[in-house]
This record gives structure tokens, C-alpha cells and sequence, in this order.
């Protein structure tokens, strides 16, 4: 709008500087030197109010093309500023009506939020009783290698006591056999002494007709017992003693 007012007012100052230029020119034909009593300078006054009139339309008509510049740029700034706030109003009333889905999604959401913090919970609640789980496994764990360790240690004992069990026996046996060689000797040797005494028994019977009898210490007593004496020894000597007829 101010464009095509901007051109008018320049067409109409185009026309008055060619109006002027033209009556300058018409002057300057119908005057002839030889016509002295013309008055040349009448027209001078109605030029200079012309122009005067002319200067201040042209200088007028700068300052509204500059001031219809201005507004145009302000009228333009003003129309995108519209457009800019005229396209937020669309976008916000894409958006006020989208906002029931919006809400409905945000329902949804929370939902779901609610959903998944009971997921959360439960899968907690089964981490703990995954750790308990654990701690109890490692007990038994602990427990069975408790067993194990005291069941071989058992073993090992055992093993140990029966190891010494038979080396104890052994050693026991050794020890019997010991004994029972000492005390064969003794009674080999006890029995000699019984042997060699009533060989010289019967010496003396044969010799002075009595038999000396031997007067029994209680050391004596004490040696001889009843295991002692052997049935099975040798009578050879009584049986001859026996047989003999004198």
C-alpha cells in the first residue's frame, strides 16, 4: 500500500518538474531580442513560488517516502510478528487438541509407572530372598565341608587308633611270648630243681634207707605252686627205684 503511494507522489512530481520545463522552454521561444519592452523578469516571482512550492513538495514527499519506509518495515516486522504468534496459536491449539490424548497417555503412563514400581518391589523382594537363599547354600555348604573334614579326620583317627591298635597288639603278643618263654624257662629250670632233688632223694634211700627230709622255706612256699609242677615228667628213676628188689 505505501509502495504504490510512494509511486504516485513520484509521478506527480515527475509531472510538475516537466510542466516546469516546458513553460521554460515556451518562454524562452515567444521572447525575441528585438522586443526590449517585454518585462523579463515577470514571471520570476511565480517561478520562485513554483519552485519554492516544488523544493518542499520534493523534500515533503522524501520525508514520507522515508516515513512510509519505516512503516513498512514496522507494518512488515508487525505482519511476521502476527504471522509467527498466528502460527504459536495454531501449534497451541494443535496442541490443546491433542491434550486429551496427551492425558490419556499420562494416565497410561503412571500407570505403568505404578505397574513396574510393584515389578520393582517384587523383583527386590526376590533379590533378598535370593541373597538368604544364597547365605543358606553357603552354610550347607560350609556345613557339609564341616562334615566332611571331621568325617575324614575321623577316618584318619580311626585309622590312626587301629594303626596303634595292632602295632599295640603285636607288641602285647611279643610281650606274651616273652612271658611265656621267661616262665617256660623257670619251670624248665624249677622242674630240674625238683628233678636233681629227688634224684638225690633216692640216692640217699638207697644209700642210708631214709629219705632226709627237706625243710620247706616259706621263699619255697611262695616259689612253688600248683601250675608249677609238671605231671608229665620223667619217672624213669622212681619206676627203677621201685623195681629194684633190694
Amino acid at each position: 500500500m505505501f509502495e504504490s503511494l510512494r509511486k504516485n507522489i513520484q509521478t506527480v512530481q515527475d509531472g510538475i518538474t516537466a510542466g516546469f520545463q516546458r513553460l521554460s522552454v515556451g518562454e524562452r521561444n515567444t521572447i525575441s531580442p528585438s522586443e526590449s519592452h517585454v518585462n523579463l523578469s515577470a514571471g520570476a516571482d511565480l517561478l520562485q513560488m513554483y519552485q519554492t512550492q516544488w523544493a518542499t513538495m520534493h523534500h515533503m514527499a522524501e520525508q514520507n517516502a522515508k516515513l512510509a519506509t519505516s512503516i513498512d518495515s514496522a507494518i512488515t516486522e508487525l505482519a511476521d510478528e502476527c504471522e509467527s504468534q498466528h502460527s504459536q496459536m495454531a501449534e497451541i491449539h494443535s496442541l490443546l487438541a491433542h491434550l486429551p490424548n496427551i492425558m490419556a497417555q499420562l494416565h497410561s503412563m503412571l500407570a505403568t509407572i505404578g505397574s513396574t514400581r510393584g515389578l520393582f518391589e517384587e523383583v527386590e523382594g526376590g533379590l533378598l530372598a535370593l541373597e538368604d537363599l544364597e547365605e543358606e547354600l553357603a552354610l550347607q555348604e560350609q556345613t557339609l565341608d564341616l562334615r566332611l573334614s571331621l568325617a575324614l579326620a575321623r577316618e584318619k583317627h580311626n585309622h590312626r587308633l587301629n594303626s596303634l591298635n595292632s602295632e599295640l597288639k603285636v607288641l602285647h603278643e611279643a610281650k606274651m611270648i616273652s612271658v611265656e618263654k621267661h616262665k617256660e624257662v623257670e619251670r624248665q629250670e624249677r622242674q630240674k630243681v625238683f628233678s636233681d632233688q629227688f634224684t638225690e632223694d633216692i640216692k640217699n634211700f638207697k644209700e642210708h634207707g631214709e629219705i632226709t627230709r627237706r625243710i620247706s622255706t616259706p621263699a619255697d612256699e611262695s616259689e612253688l605252686k600248683l601250675e608249677d609242677v609238671d605231671l608229665d615228667q620223667d619217672n624213669s628213676e622212681l619206676d627203677s627205684f621201685l623195681n629194684d628188689p633190694a
